[in-house]
């Protein structure tokens, strides 16, 4: 019964002081600035141009009409497809030879890095 409470005193004890200093340190009072949103802004509008999104394996061709999308490609890949902002958007899956993208939304898309409006 003693070394029952002895062991519980012990860690009791043990956790008080491995708590104590996250505690303290949790209690200061943090600084926060403002991100500076003309530089993020920037990036942003920037993101498509500086090649940082994937683009396919192998070279595809693409032509627009009207809401759809048509795509060539000579393999079987994944292509992904990026908003306006650089966002991932969808991946889509295409086939050896002629396929055809449609159920877009409206507006400004990067496929393989070229930029591509969707009227």
């Amino acid at each position: 019964m003693l070394k029952r409470l002895v062991v519980r005193t012990f860690v009791l004890l043990l956790a008080v002081l491995v708590l104590l200093p996250l505690g303290a340190s949790q209690r200061k009072k943090r600084i926060v600035t403002k991100p500076d949103t003309t530089s993020l802004v920037a990036k942003i509008q920037d993101f498509g141009q500086t090649g940082r999104m994937s683009c396919s394996t192998f070279p595809v061709k693409i032509h627009t009409s009207g809401r759809a999308v048509q795509i060539q490609s000579e393999h079987s890949q994944i292509l992904p497809i990026y908003t306006r902002t650089g966002a991932f958007y969808m991946a889509v899956r295409l086939n050896k030879g002629v396929n055809w993208l449609n159920g877009l939304p409206r507006g400004h898309y990067f496929i393989n890095n070229r930029p591509i409006t969707i009227n």
